[in-house]
């Protein structure tokens, strides 16, 4: 089982998510980008501190997480669809980046171009470093 952080974290990660949503809504400066990190870490903490709530006043939920996160089938199919996200999410990116340079913003165009490198290149270290390790 995954070790779980602490729950002042999950606080202190929602309060952060929710100050950069507002922050974003009041300087209106890179808004998306403020949007989208925003939402996703006070999302992720609401998320966290719900299902800790939960575990605590549920011990037959508590075990039932401790049963599945012990079960060699879950586990497989996480990985399955963790793998599945990688390959379909760089084949997502390098179509955009055709159709951005195609429609003349080769500057997108190439950032996804470098984004999907950069994540290629992350799968092949990760991938020495647990082939060392199994």
């Amino acid at each position: 089982m995954k070790e779980k952080l602490p729950l002042w974290v999950y606080v202190l990660m929602t309060a952060a998510g929710l100050g950069i949503l507002i922050a974003g809504g009041i300087f209106e400066k890179q808004i998306i980008i403020s949007t989208a990190v925003g939402s996703g870490l006070f999302a992720y903490g609401i998320a966290r501190l719900y299902r800790e709530g939960r575990i605590r006043k549920d011990p037959a939920y508590a075990e039932k997480l401790k049963t599945q996160a012990k079960d060699e089938r879950l586990i497989y199919i996480a990985d399955k669809a963790r793998s599945m996200t990688l390959i379909i999410s760089i084949i997502l990116l390098a179509v955009l980046s055709i159709v951005l340079r195609a429609a003349g913003r080769e500057g997108y165009g190439f950032a996804c171009l470098y984004i999907m490198c950069g994540i290629t290149f992350l799968y092949f270290i990760v991938y020495l470093i647990i082939r060392r390790k199994y």
